[in-house]
């Protein structure tokens, strides 16, 4: 018996020392160096258009002490959810064989970005009691993302009643997939065709420019149904062209004297 108790004892006292020797061996070898990434301090320059994986990566390069060279495996963790003017930042990351992982980031520049831009393909203008369908007009378009209609949605819907003629301002929003959020006002008028009033189609109802660009608002007149193209009369806005949101108005009277309009919205950046 007092011969089993000795035998049990120099069992435990090696598995013990097994374990010690173990973990000692352990620790003695266990990695503890964390991958370097390494990328230029100045802002990766990029057109939109070349926003892939190798171009992001571009100039890029890891290093583990253990492993070696890592670039291979470096991939790009995440882009910033906002941007400003034309810049966001990405995240790289790599992990070595130990499981440890190091990230980096930089600043991306877009060359040619510009915020989502809306289109709008006909009047806003709707007879009372038919169904509204702002949609079905309002298209967005992102540099980025390609076509984001999908994502516009209604920010502020004024104090429109059903059934009820006016002129109801309505906000639009639409945000990309880099974050950036763009917003117009536009009005919803409901109001029911007099008779004989002529209608004015435009090519476009909704357009871009920049301060310096030359404005022909006679290129945006298509025809007139009800009344003479040589009659329209077009406004502009009170004082020149400034930055945001302007109307210019065009206006014919009918056969029967009835006044007809058509609004071309000017975004001027």
């Amino acid at each position: 018996m007092k011969v089993f108790r000795i035998l049990v004892l120099v069992l435990l006292l090696l598995v013990s020392l097994g374990l010690g020797l173990s973990t000692l061996y352990h620790l003695w070898n266990d990695d503890k160096t964390i991958p370097v990434i390494e990328c230029p301090e100045e802002a990766l320059v990029l057109s939109v258009g070349e926003n892939s994986t190798e171009k992001l990566l571009e100039g890029v390069t890891a290093w583990d002490d253990k492993d070696g060279d890592l670039t291979e495996q470096l991939f790009i963790q995440g882009m910033s959810g906002s941007i400003q003017g034309n810049e966001t930042t990405i995240t790289y990351a790599v992990v070595d064989s130990d499981d440890h992982v190091a990230t980096a980031s930089r600043v991306v520049r877009y060359s040619d970005y510009t915020p989502p831009r809306f289109s709008l393909n006909s009047e806003l203008r709707y007879s009372v009691g038919n169904l509204i369908r702002v949609k079905d007009r309002l298209t967005a378009y992102d540099v980025v993302d390609g076509d984001i209609s999908d994502r516009i949605k209604v920010a502020n819907n004024s104090t429109m009643v059903a059934g009820v003629e006016g002129t109801y301002p309505m906000t639009f929003e639409v945000t990309n997939s880099l974050g950036d959020t763009a917003s117009i006002t536009l009005d919803v008028v409901v109001r029911n065709y007099a008779v004989g009033e002529p209608v004015i189609y435009l090519s476009q109802y909704l357009i871009y420019r920049t301060a310096d660009q030359p404005f022909s608002p006679m290129s945006y007149l298509e025809s007139v149904s009800g009344g003479n193209v040589e009659d329209v009369v077009v406004s502009y806005p009170d004082g020149a062209f400034t930055q945001g949101v302007q109307r210019v108005l065009y206006t014919c009277a009918g056969l029967g004297g009835v006044q007809g309009s058509a609004t071309l919205y000017v975004v001027t950046e």
